[in-house]
Formats: structure tokens, sequence, C-alpha cells
């Protein structure tokens, strides 16, 4: 039976709830009193049971900041995509990296995880205890802050003009660590790294590392040190979901997960043939430029004899072809590559035929049509064809607006494993498809991914880091990724799938 909590007393742990915009210690006491809560976890569990709603001094606003200080005002219609989430925090965080006050800041939560929608943003801070005061006040000030919906010793969270929450989490140079271990998350993660903690005798917490034999802190400047002290190897932020991979790193076994700068080519862009905005020759020198260390980048161009308009026709193929030999004649060597992206159509047939097909260097089928069928049946046949190269945003998702479509995804990858198809992970913000469930099971099967970034205009090359995060979420090491391989690797990639069809 719970215990009532003391009328005139507020508990400890709630006295932070007097930091929230709108809430007196008289109103904690009536939370307290009415609802009988003595701790932090008894809280959520009565705001999360919409149990506020019997407490008549508390306004609705003082109900809404609760739930927001608290982190349970997350409406899943109302979450940003990883792309907007990151532009809006990389502003935030360069905004208050510019404050003296502020030693180092950086991501933390579901953002630095990299999941593929972000319901806030958290940042842990660095910052001297004389001057919390002062960083409050330059927050408060900051073009993005709408209001201060809670401020408190070691937390501030606020409201943006767009209607998310940021939350910064105070801490000195010794705690900042274990700090940003903790708040980086996820609750299951953390809460094996306490079990963890607690069979090594010390006690893992917001505040740091405690050993449990004498109490005394120890000092966890970075993550690495809170590694060290439970004799785990440091585990990158994307594996954090669960406790699935502790073995693994107490083990010394964590995958080496692939990392942007062994990318060696974007294998799916789109130009003016078609539907992009820009000429294969702009495309060719931006990326050339921006990004040194590809070798290569593969234009794809919606072709099809079934449809009209945005489109690159039979007859314009021959065209482009030359002008694609003349960009890389001009550029002293094969940098540009002939690709093109076809439909896989209701039946499973392709919207260019064979002949056409097999003159291209690098041939992705996608589904453009049907969404709400089973289309089994349609991946498995365009992974039959022996030109087809790579399967596209292979699952239909669009983030927000259209669910995946019905698949087997064992027969499936079971297929694409046996005629060596990859399977995509198309990086654009609104897809991000394959998920990292689906990656995980595609590796699991033995089947080769592609990151692209899909890009239609020069500024979309960058979601090439959203497609990494994907497959590090996944646990890929760069042999599981296509194009981080050299050309001539590829080219036996397709050659071996080929062969297993034949």
């Amino acid at each position: 039976m719970k215990t009532r909590a003391n009328t005139n007393v507020i508990p400890g742990t709630l006295e932070q709830l007097t930091d929230i915009r709108g809430i007196t210690a008289d109103k904690v006491k009536d939370i307290c009193q009415q609802l009988g809560v003595c701790n932090w976890r008894e809280l959520t569990t009565a705001v999360t049971l919409e149990q506020l709603e019997g407490i008549p001094s508390l306004t609705p606003e003082n109900r809404r900041n609760i739930r927001r200080a608290l982190k349970l005002d997350k409406d899943a219609d109302h979450r940003l995509q990883l792309w907007d989430a990151m532009i809006q925090g990389k502003e935030i965080l360069h905004s208050i990296r510019q404050f003296p006050e502020v030693k180092r800041a950086s991501f933390a939560g579901s953002l630095r995880r990299g999941k593929d929608t972000i319901g806030d943003i958290d940042i842990v801070v660095q910052v001297a205890g004389t001057d919390r005061k002062k960083l409050l006040y330059k927050i408060d000030r900051m073009p993005l802050t709408d209001r201060i919906i809670a401020a408190g010793k070691s937390r501030i969270c606020i409201l943006l003009h767009n209607q998310l929450l940021a939350y910064f989490y105070l801490t000195d140079q010794q705690h900042y660590g274990a700090t940003l271990l903790y708040y980086t998350g996820s609750n299951r993660y953390n809460f094996s790294l306490e079990s963890v903690a607690a069979q090594k005798g010390y006690r893992f917490e917001p505040d740091g590392l405690f050993d449990l034999k004498n109490n005394q802190y120890l000092s966890t400047e970075n993550e690495e040190e809170v590694f060290r002290h439970l004799l785990l190897d440091y585990t990158p932020p994307e594996l954090r979901e669960g406790q699935e991979l502790i073995p693994a790193a107490n083990q010394h076994k964590l995958p080496s997960l692939v990392t942007f700068n062994q990318v060696r080519g974007d294998m799916q862009i789109h130009t003016s043939w078609s539907d992009g905005e820009e000429s294969i020759a702009r495309m060719a020198h931006y990326v050339f430029s921006v990004f040194p260390h590809y070798q290569y980048m593969v234009v794809t161009d919606h072709a099809s004899r079934e449809r009209t308009g945005h489109v690159l026709r039979p007859d314009d193929i021959s065209r482009q072809a030359a002008e694609i030999k003349d960009i890389n004649d001009a550029m002293g060597y094969d940098y540009v590559k002939r690709g093109v992206e076809v439909d896989i159509l209701e039946n499973g047939e392709l919207s260019l035929p064979d002949d056409l097909l097999k003159t291209f260097d690098w041939v992705i089928a996608s589904v453009h049509s049907h969404f709400t069928k089973d289309n089994t049946a349609r991946l498995l046949k365009a992974c039959d064809n022996p030109y087809v190269h790579c399967i596209g945003h292979p699952s239909g998702r669009l983030i927000g607006s259209r669910q995946p479509y019905p698949v087997d995804w064992d027969q499936v990858f079971a297929k694409a494993a046996a005629t060596g198809t990859a399977m995509e992970i198309n990086a654009r913000p609104n897809r991000l498809d394959l998920n990292d469930t689906l990656v995980k099971q595609a590796i699991a099967n033995g089947v080769k991914l592609v990151i692209d970034t899909d890009a239609h205009t020069l500024a979309q090359f960058d979601f090439m880091q959203l497609g990494i995060w994907v497959a590090r979420r996944a646990g890929c090491c760069h042999a599981d990724i296509l194009n981080t391989f050299t050309w001539e690797e590829i080219e036996k990639f397709k050659h071996s799938g080929r062969n297993a069809i034949a």
C-alpha cells in the first residue's frame, strides 16, 4: 500500500518541481498530498496516468509544463525527422558554444543516437556552478528561445519558437563524461549499465560513477573513462538502444562500425535528365570538390517506356551516355558512372527491357506504385533479373506520411543474398529506408547494403550522414556497405550476382 506523502514537507527528490515555470511550493505540496507521491518515479507514473487533472490548484499550463519537464509531452505526430532536428540542434549548439561560460557542449539523447525521428533536443553543457545563472540569462535571450519551461541547478528546459523542447543538462568538468553517457541513453541501455556497475561495485548515476565501498566519486571527464572503470569497450552512441551489446562490449567483440570517410561514392543521383534540378556536369564537379574521398558517383535518372514526364525515355539513353563520356574525358577518368532507376511494375516486370538494362553500369529497381498491397512477389522477381544490381528504398515507407507496404522480408533477403542483389539504405530524411531493424535482418542474411542520398539537388548530397547513422545503428561494418568498395570490387560483386542467377 502506498504511503501518503507528508503534506508539510516536500520530498527532497520532488523539490526540483519548483524549478518549473508556474509551479510553487504550495502546488508541489498539493501534488504530494492529493496523489500520494513521494519520489520522481511515482510522480512520473501519476502524470502518465493523467492524475494531475484532478488537482484544482494546477492550471492547464502548469500541467503541460510538468509534462514537458518530465519529458512526457511527446506526441508521435509532432516528432521531427532526424535531418530537421540535426539542423535545429546545430543552430542551438553553435549559439551556446559562443558563450564564454560554456566550456564544452555536446548533443545527447536520441539525436546523438541517430534515431530517425526526434522528440526533443538534449544537450549536455559543461559550465561552472558560479556561471549557471549567467548561462540561464543568455539562453533565455537566444533568438530561438520562446520561453523557459524549467530552470534548476542541473537542468534547463526551454520551448523553442517551433514548439520543440530543448533540454540543457548542466555539469562540471569532472562529471562531464558520466553526464553525457547518462543523458545520451537510451533508458534501457542505462538500466543495463546500472546493473553492470552494481555487479562490479559501482553506482552509475547522472552525477557520475561512485565506488560502493567508500562512496567515493570516480572522475569521468569523458565517456571512455566510465567504460574503462566498468571493464567495457567504448560503445558508440548509435548502439546504445538496449542491453543486447553489453556482453559484446564486455568480451571486446563490438563491431567496427562504418564511417562516413569510408564511403567511396554515391550510387543514386538524379539530374535534370529526369526529375533532378542540376546538370550532370554541375553535380559531378560539385561532388568531386566537396567530397574529395569519393572515387565515383552514379547517375541514376528515372527511366521508363511506360510513363512520361520527368523520366529518361529509351531514345534519350544514348544521348545521356555521350554526355557522361564527354564529362569523364574532361575530368581525365571515369568518375561518373552510368546508372538508371527503373520501376518495378505491378507484375514484377521492369520499366525498361533487358537489352537496355545491360548497357548500364548500375541498375536500381524500385517500387513506385501500389503501396498498400503485398509486394513480396514484385521484389523477388526484380532480384531474379540478372541486370538488377540493387533494390531502391525497399520498404516504400515515407516517415510520417506512408507506412511500409507488406513484404515477407525473410523471402526477399534470402533471394537477394542468393542472387547477389544489394539493398538500399536510402538516406533521404523522409525515407531512411531500409530502417536499422531491417538492415540488421539483411546483413544477418548475408545481403550487401548501399547507402545512397537519392540526391536531386546539390545540398542533398549531405544526406549521406543520415544513411551512415542508419547503418551504424544496425551494427554495419564497412564490409557490409557496398559503396565503401572500389569500383573494381563493385564490378566483381555484379558479376558474381549474375553468375549466381545463371
